[in-house]
């Protein structure tokens, strides 16, 4: 029996669903289709399904994958996730149309702008950004914490991202952030991540070599201002 399918096991004692008919009938999956995770993967089920029995299981999309994939080895008894409690951002790629920019009200001044994207790649953030005064995106995108814009230099315009921990990052464009014990650094760019370790691709095409150790969160990016421009390279 795999690691995956002896937690699900365990996780449905922890949620008191009873027997897989049980989960199959709370998820909607059915057993022909919960006996391929099983016995084979998770990725033998499409995107929809995988979504049902994460928000049944109460655990992220991106988790549940990994633990599938033997890269995570357990989820805790005590961790729960609700995709769609009120009070959080729902996962990062279930639903793309959430993260478009929105008009804001007069009331809500729209994104954080807190810093800016040199050409070289590094960031630097406002450390005298202020919530009364600071400079802000005049749109919303998404609801929850860790959403904020960085300003291309020389562009005129922004990139929007969602802080996240390292593990829900496959690779991609990001703002990566890190701490090396005596001081904070920031880069933007290609951000690539390997069982050898972690580099960025910047803007001017040079490659960085990142210690894995000092990566304190990675920024995904869920939005561009103004949204017609397109380019972030």
């Amino acid at each position: 029996m795999s690691r995956f399918t002896q937690w699900l096991d365990h996780r449905m004692e922890v949620m008191g669903i009873e027997s897989r008919k049980d989960l199959s009938d709370v998820s909607g999956i059915s057993l022909e289709s919960l006996q391929r995770i099983t016995r084979d993967s998770l990725d033998e089920t499409s995107r929809s399904q995988q979504r049902s029995l994460a928000a049944v299981l109460r655990v992220p999309v991106r988790m549940l994958e990994r633990l599938s994939r033997d890269e995570l080895n357990w989820i805790s008894d005590d961790y729960f996730y609700d995709a769609f409690d009120r009070g959080r951002a729902p996962p990062q790629r279930d639903d793309d149309t959430y993260w478009l920019p929105k008009s804001v009200p007069h009331e809500d001044r729209g994104t954080p702008l807190i810093g800016v994207i040199h050409c070289n790649g590094k960031t630097d953030s406002d450390e005298d950004w202020n919530e009364e005064w600071g400079r802000r995106v005049p749109a919303r995108f998404g609801r929850g914490m860790d959403i904020y814009a960085l300003e291309l230099e020389g562009t005129g315009s922004s990139i929007v991202f969602r802080n996240g921990p390292i593990w829900q990052f496959r690779g991609g464009q990001a703002a990566i952030y890190l701490w090396n014990g005596w001081e904070a650094s920031g880069w933007y760019g290609s951000v690539c991540i390997r069982s050898s370790g972690i580099f960025v691709v910047t803007r001017d095409g040079c490659r960085h070599d990142l210690d894995a150790d000092a990566v304190m969160r990675i920024g995904r990016v869920i939005g561009r201002w103004p949204p017609r421009f397109v380019k972030v390279a």
